[in-house]
């Protein structure tokens, strides 16, 4: 499974520099997370990118049709 940024957040790039697969970067202004590269920090407890995250639910699981 990936996650996904939603619209509320700050772009203060702080998970940026944590993603280890450099699965997130900016477009239009916003970050987003490629779902292919994402795998969610797998050899940790919790996702990388949502541990930094200053802005609660900000980042989340990403939901698919």
């Amino acid at each position: 499974m990936a996650l996904q940024i939603g619209k509320d957040c700050i772009v203060c790039y702080a998970c940026d520099t944590v993603c280890p697969t450099q699965a997130i970067s900016i477009e239009n202004n916003t970050f987003v997370i490629n779902p292919t590269r994402c795998n969610e920090c797998s050899d940790n407890e919790s996702p990388r990118c949502v541990a930094i995250c200053p802005e609660e639910g900000v980042i989340t699981p990403l939901i698919t049709p």
